[in-house]
C-alpha cells in the first residue's frame, strides 16, 4: 500500500512539472507577443519573467526527477536535497529578471515610451494572467500534497507571475484611460521589487534545507507524538533535532531509560519508537535515538514502579514540552524550577 501511494506521488509530481513547463512556452509566446504589438516595457518585464519561468521550470524538473530517485550505495540518505539547490537557484533567476525589469523601466523613464495597440495587448496579459493563477494553485497545491519542494517553489514562482500579470494589466488600463504613459515603467518599477521579495524567500528557504537548519514544523508534529508513545520507562527526552529534505524527514534525540536495561531492550525500544513515528510522521522518517541511562537523581521523576534499584521516591514526571525536549540538561532545570 506504502508503495502504491509512492508511485501515485511520483507520477502526480512527473505530470505537475510537465504541464508547468508546456504552460511556460504558452505563456511566453502571449507575452512576448502581447509586447512586440504594444511596445510596453510593463509587458516586456513580464515576458522576461516568462523567459526564467521556462529556465527555472526546466531545472526543476531535472531536479525532480533526480529527487524521486531511491536511496543508493552513494547516497544513503536519497537525493533529496536537489530541491533546495533547485529552489535557490530558482529564487536566483527570479532576482535576475527583477533586476533586468528595472533596468529596462528605467530607460522607458529617461527616454520615454512609446506605446500601441493597448487594449489588444491587455486581453493577451488578461489570458496569461488567469492561466497562471490556475497553473501556480494548481502547483502549490500538488506540491504541499506530495511533500516537493520544487513543485511548491515552482508554484508560488507562477503565483508571482500571475500578480505581475494582473499589476500590467491594472497599468495599461490606467495608461488607456489617463494616456500617462510613463505609468507603464513606473508600474514595472513596483512589480519588479515585488519579485525580488519572492526571490529571496526562495533563496532563503533553499540556504534553509541545505544548512541543515532545524525544521520547526517537524519538531510540531514530533513532540506530541512522542508524548502519545511515551511510557512509564520513558523518563526524558533530550536534544531533539529534527531536519528535513524533500520527502526525508530526520529526528535524533536522546531518551533516558532504566539503566539496567539490556542492549535486546533498547533495540526493542529503537524498533518501536521509530515504527510510530513513521506511521504518525510519514513514511521516509529516519531517527537516531541515542539512549542514557538513568541516575539516581531520576527517580524522582521515573514513573516505572516495579523498578529495582530506586533510591528515591517518585514526585512527578517530567513533561515533554519543546522546551525541554530541545533542551540539553532537562533534570538540573527541572530540579531549579522545583526549588
Amino acid at each position: 500500500m506504502q508503495s502504491l501511494k509512492h508511485t501515485e506521488s511520483h507520477k502526480e509530481k512527473k505530470q505537475a512539472a510537465y504541464l508547468s513547463l508546456a504552460i511556460g512556452f504558452l505563456m511566453f509566446f502571449l507575452k512576448i507577443t502581447a509586447f512586440i504589438i504594444t511596445g510596453s516595457s510593463a509587458i516586456l518585464s513580464d515576458a522576461i519573467e516568462s523567459i526564467v519561468h521556462i529556465f527555472a521550470t526546466s531545472i526543476a524538473f531535472i531536479s525532480l526527477l533526480i529527487s524521486l530517485r531511491p536511496p543508493d550505495e552513494s547516497h544513503p540518505y536519497g537525493h533529496g536535497k536537489i530541491e533546495y539547490f533547485s529552489a535557490g537557484f530558482e529564487g536566483g533567476l527570479i532576482i535576475v529578471a527583477a533586476a533586468s525589469i528595472i533596468f529596462f523601466a528605467i530607460e522607458d523613464l529617461i527616454f520615454g515610451v512609446e506605446l500601441q495597440k493597448l487594449d489588444l495587448g491587455a486581453y493577451l496579459i488578461f489570458a496569461s494572467s488567469v492561466i497562471n493563477l490556475g497553473l501556480g494553485l494548481f502547483l502549490v497545491k500538488i506540491g504541499r500534497k506530495t511533500n516537493s519542494l520544487i513543485l511548491e517553489a515552482d508554484g508560488k514562482h507562477i503565483l508571482t507571475d500571475s500578480i505581475t500579470s494582473i499589476a500590467v494589466l491594472i497599468s495599461i488600463i490606467f495608461v488607456m484611460i489617463t494616456e500617462f504613459k510613463l505609468l507603464d515603467p513606473i508600474i514595472a518599477i513596483f512589480v519588479a521589487l515585488n519579485i525580488i521579495v519572492t526571490g529571496y524567500k526562495l533563496v532563503r528557504q533553499s540556504f534553509r534545507g541545505l544548512m541543515q537548519e532545524r525544521d520547526e514544523e517537524l519538531i510540531e508534529k514530533i513532540i506530541p507524538a512522542l508524548n502519545e508513545l511515551r511510557r512509564d520507562d520513558f523518563i526524558e527526552v533530550h536534544k531533539l533535532r529534527a531536519w528535513s529534505a524533500g520527502n526525508f524527514h530526520s529526528v535524533d534525540f536522546h531518551l533516558i531509560i532504566p539503566s539496567y536495561y539490556s542492549i535486546e531492550e533498547s533495540h526493542s525500544i529503537q524498533k518501536y519508537l521509530t515504527e510510530s513515528l513513521r506511521e504518525k510522521i510519514g513514511t521516509d522518517l529516519q531517527t537516531m535515538i541515542h539512549f542514557d541511562p538513568c541516575k539516581s537523581s531520576h527517580c524522582f521523576y521515573c514513573m516505572k514502579r516495579d523498578c529495582s534499584i530506586r533510591q528515591y521516591e517518585f514526585k512527578f514526571p517530567i513533561e515533554w514540552t519543546k522546551d525541554n525536549c530541545l533542551s540539553e540538561f532537562v533534570v538540573e532545570k527541572v530540579n531549579n524550577n522545583s526549588k
